[in-house]
């Protein structure tokens, strides 16, 4: 067999593997097709090439949807750390000081979009050539989907199978809105507001409320929050606290812009809450692409334990760390729309 032949087949091969990566990512062949500038039978032919050559089903295919099998959800695992070794050496082979390519981030809402981004976009300043797909996602359901390079996961455990590297932990603060104020007056201690008209974004605050105590005697207490309405989104949770004249357990970095803007004050400032842990989450790869490693380092740079970007009240070791495992998540939402 000639080496040209065997270089042929190669190359073949990783086509049909990026190809199948794109049918997962777009949820469609026709879109697949566009992304790998392919004609769609093509798309076609290499997703059944695969399957013939490893013996399995990759897909559940249907006229409206095109659904992983369980035993594609593997082989994506493979392909990825496949591919992510072949850009490897592709860049060492090229310029290694050149980033390119897609970057994507699921941040969840607790976090906020307005902390991450000035760091974002400061590292595509640096890196022109990187595109950078930052999405939203639910922290109590959304971790690290399958085609997202890295995640930031607030307040809980992450899956052992995962690199955890720390964040700088996050401050949280009571506000209540100034038109609260004016009629009940400046509280003094946690038992001075009605639970009923507390709300909170934490996941944290249990039955008994959320453990709060004396900066100065170490008093210990609690802040019942019962709201009819909660939220763990903090652009719903402040529009509604503005709305209902009430008190509201934030992160400090989330309450920042209508604190300054006079629309909530912080009150209780002698009493202090846990801070949030955060994590900066990531795949166990033993070839994670170039443009990956550089983004870790630089978002660990500005808001690493260590750093000032973040309002913190604690200091966190700075080695990576691993949780205890978390639940699956469902297979539902696994399910990918065809076009």
């Amino acid at each position: 067999m000639q080496p040209d032949f065997i270089t042929e087949r190669v190359m073949e091969r990783l086509k049909a593997l990026e190809i199948f990566k794109a049918v997962v990512e777009h949820g469609s062949f026709t879109k697949a097709a566009d992304a790998t500038n392919v004609r769609v039978p093509s798309v076609s032919r290499a997703v059944q090439d695969l399957e013939t050559l490893l013996g399995v089903q990759l897909f559940n295919r249907t006229t409206r949807k095109v659904r992983l099998t369980s035993v594609g959800h593997t082989i994506l695992e493979h392909v990825t750390g496949v591919l992510d070794s072949y850009e490897s050496l592709a860049q060492v082979g090229a310029d290694s000081l050149t980033l390119c390519g897609d970057l994507r981030i699921e941040v969840p809402a607790l976090f906020g979009m307005a902390q991450l981004g000035p760091i974002v976009h400061g590292f595509m300043r640096e890196h022109s050539k990187v595109r950078v797909d930052a999405r939203l996602v639910d922290n109590g359901s959304e971790l690290l989907g399958e085609l997202a390079d890295l995640a930031i996961v607030v307040g809980r455990q992450v899956p052992a199978s995962r690199i955890a590297r720390p964040l700088a932990p996050l401050s949280v603060g009571i506000y209540a809105t100034p038109s609260y104020l004016a009629k009940s007056g400046m509280p003094t201690s946690p038992q001075d507001l009605p639970a009923e008209r507390c709300m909170t974004a934490l996941a944290n605050d249990g039955p008994a409320g959320l453990p709060i105590s004396h900066r100065a005697t170490g008093a210990q207490a609690a802040l019942v929050a019962r709201s009819p309405f909660r939220s763990n989104c903090p652009g719903a949770l402040i529009a509604a606290v503005l709305e209902s004249e009430g008190v509201a357990v934030l992160p400090d970095h989330i309450a920042r812009g209508p604190e300054s803007r006079g629309e909530l004050v912080r009150i209780l400032n002698d009493w202090e809450t846990e801070p949030l842990p955060a994590f900066l989450l990531y795949q166990a790869r033993r070839n994670q692409p170039l443009r990956v490693r550089k983004f870790i380092e630089h978002i660990l740079r500005s808001l690493g334990p260590h750093s000032d970007s973040v309002q913190t009240t604690s200091d966190l070791d700075h080695r990576a760390v691993s949780l205890a495992p978390l639940r699956a998540i469902p297979s539902d939402r696994r399910a990918l729309h065809a076009a």
